[in-house]
């Protein structure tokens, strides 16, 4: 997977809002367990003992310890221990703020990725169905964190698989060529008559393509990018402040105003607490702390 790809899958599950309604724990002896069913909500099956199918609609896929499995409501499915096993696992049910079903087949979501050790993503269902029953004001939070601590596991096993990227639909491919030129061109000017002259897109269709699958305008995915990338020179001490502005094609001016929207903090400011450096201030082209160069303010 592609540094471009992860960043359009971000972009969407970043501005997802999750609810989870019901998680157990099920243990099934080696019979088929019945007719197919269809629910409401999407479901995240967790296997930890045993193996059997997973059937859906025509299709069957083998499921065994680690099998992680996201399922979208309207699916059916049942599940089938193999003869003579117990299959153990996790479920949760839980629905999404957007159900966009083309759009999650185009990224390329896997229905299932395997786990070689599921011990955290078994925590993580634990406490979910301890919150779920909790009387705790603080219970609905400590849900929505170990849900979403269930898809960061998902996504990092997903993301490991580098093919799946072939899986990509056309709009998203020529999306990527737009990625790849914003990357490859931050210290320039990039205009959305551009962007959209690179996959021949009349310009208002174009923001109207790109806000669809990215999930904000092209403007604002440039500069998101460009405080990124910046923030990522920052950490490196061979780069000092005016450095990763020129690098990014920002004024230092406006460069340090946006990056201290973006982060809370000065670029200079950011670059000492990262670097450890406290005090003695990040060294500028000129020699002197930043502080310094601005009189004693920062950047």
């Amino acid at each position: 997977m592609t540094i471009r790809y992860f960043n359009i899958l971000m972009n969407h599950l970043e501005k997802m809002q999750f609810e989870v309604a019901a998680a157990s724990f099920e243990e099934h002896a080696g019979v088929e367990e019945g007719r197919p069913e269809v629910y409401d909500c999407n479901r995240a099956l967790l296997v930890t003992g045993g193996s059997g199918l997973l059937h859906m609609d025509d299709r069957s896929f083998s499921m065994g310890a680690g099998t992680f499995s996201f399922l979208l409501a309207g699916n059916a499915h049942w599940i089938e221990p193999s003869p003579g096993e117990t299959l153990s696992y996790w479920w949760c049910h839980f629905r999404a703020s957007y159900t966009d079903r083309a759009l999650y087949q185009a990224i390329g979501m896997p229905e299932h990725v395997t786990i070689p050790d599921p011990s955290e993503a078994i925590a993580m269902f634990a406490r979910i169905r301890g919150s779920l029953l909790s009387p705790q004001p603080s219970a609905r939070l400590r849900i929505k964190t170990s849900f979403m601590e269930l898809i960061g596991i998902y996504i990092d096993y997903f993301v490991a698989d580098s093919a799946r990227r072939a899986s990509l639909s056309p709009e998203f491919e020529k999306l990527e060529i737009v990625l790849s030129y914003v990357d490859e061109h931050l210290a320039d000017t990039i205009t959305v008559e551009h962007l959209a002259g690179l996959i021949y897109l009349h310009p208002n269709y174009f923001i109207v393509f790109f806000k669809g699958l990215m999930g904000c305008s092209p403007i604002q995915y440039v500069n998101q990018r460009r405080l990124e990338v910046a923030r990522t020179l920052l950490a490196d001490p061979s780069y000092n402040v005016s450095d990763a502005a020129a690098r990014i094609g920002m004024k230092i001016y406006y460069f340090s105003r946006m990056f201290k929207a973006y982060t809370g903090l000065t670029p200079s400011r950011y670059k000492k607490l990262v670097l450890g450096l406290g005090a003695t201030g990040a060294k500028n082209d000129e020699g002197g702390s930043e502080s310094q160069k601005k009189g004693g303010s920062e950047a």
